[in-house]
């Protein structure tokens, strides 16, 4: 039983350091614009 709370634990830790990574991350970097999807292709004449 204490086996399984050790892999646990393990798992918790490397999915927080993943989140804590990514999360600090997205400061720098800025997002880009976003596209333009959906365009009235009626008003283009």
């Amino acid at each position: 039983m204490s086996e399984g709370w050790i892999i646990f634990g393990l798992c918790v830790v490397f999915v927080l350091g993943a989140a804590t990574r990514l999360v600090s991350n997205r400061d720098q970097t800025p997002l880009p614009p976003p596209k333009e999807t959906l365009r009235d292709w009626r008003k283009e004449r």
